[in-house]
């Protein structure tokens, strides 16, 4: 049974942004303001991946106006670091015992960030808590008690904050997609507890992707599941051919059904199958770890400026 909490102050949020449309970050915004409640004081981080200028005019904007006593702050970069990376950087500015990673396209329920706490409070063995996600695509998980999970995506999540850095945060080898499942995979094989938490909820849109979005995401998404499946596998070579096996078949599903962008990205993923491979090979001769992190955070820090 978990005690309510009194307050979220000791919960940290990461926006992160690049170039959202300013209405989308509207609607996000005003979502997590709802969870958070106006007399919050924890720190409200975002952080600019090589944003648009408009982006970045409406996110401080959101800012300004849905977190009042909060502890607003920036960090800037001029390119885009992808998903790891920032994540890494802006968990290791927070201060907060828990920080909150949240999606920007999407709206958590107003109950969702103090569940999450709840249940980190109640399981010091729980590194990371994630409610059920709904939307395309998603597992819609049904209400139910907190559970344990073999992985939890990066959509939305509320971490222990010197916890997960102290076990190596997000790979930087991994640009965007698979992050989530490579951590995960790592923090489990550590003896740290995921735990899926159905009886609260984050919406993820998903909506409006570009052409050349669609081709991005489908790009990322292979070139670094080619490195998760034989870094991670058992038998790295009796398992990472079945995968390569199968991208013939994936890209002619795709342009059956009309989606040239994304049979693009993924066969172009393929050329970069040596570089996977090595990469792989290198994370399962030396793994990744919080040791390692520390040294990378000390040669990539940028400054947090008060917003």
């Amino acid at each position: 049974m978990t005690t309510a909490r009194a307050s979220l102050d000791d919960v940290d949020v990461v926006f992160l942004v690049h170039r959202e449309p300013p209405e989308l970050l509207t609607r996000h915004h005003a979502a997590v303001a709802a969870a958070t409640g106006p007399a919050w004081r924890g720190r409200a981080l975002l952080v600019e991946n090589a944003p648009d200028p408009a982006t970045s005019a409406a996110a401080r904007a959101e800012l300004r106006t849905r977190y009042p006593a909060a502890d607003r702050r920036v960090l800037s970069s001029p390119r885009n670091l992808g998903f790891a990376r920032a994540m890494d950087l802006a968990i290791d500015a927070c201060r907060g015992r828990y920080v909150a990673l949240v999606n920007s396209d999407g709206e958590p329920r107003p109950d969702m960030l103090r569940r999450l706490a709840e249940v980190l409070d109640a399981e010091p063995r729980a590194l990371w808590a994630a409610p059920a996600v709904h939307g395309p695509g998603e597992d819609d998980d049904p209400p139910g008690p907190p559970r344990p999970a073999d992985e939890l995506g990066g959509t939305a999540l509320l971490v222990r904050r010197a916890e997960f850095l102290a076990a190596g945060g997000f790979d930087p080898v991994y640009f965007f997609y698979n992050e989530d499942r490579d951590a995960s995979r790592r923090l489990r094989a550590a003896g740290h507890l995921l735990l899926r938490v159905p009886d609260t909820r984050f919406t993820h849109g998903k909506g409006g992707r570009s052409a050349w979005g669609v081709f991005l995401r489908e790009w990322h998404y292979a070139r670094t599941v080619q490195v998760l499946v034989p870094q991670h596998a058992v038998r790295p070579v009796a398992e990472t051919l079945p995968l390569l096996a199968g991208r013939p078949r994936t890209v002619v599903r795709h342009l059956r059904g009309g989606d040239l962008p994304g049979a693009a990205g993924i066969a172009l993923a393929a050329l970069e199958l040596p570089r996977g491979l090595a990469l792989a090979t290198a994370r399962r001769r030396r793994p990744w770890d919080g040791a390692r992190l520390a040294r990378w955070l000390d040669r990539s820090r940028l400054p947090v400026p008060a917003l």
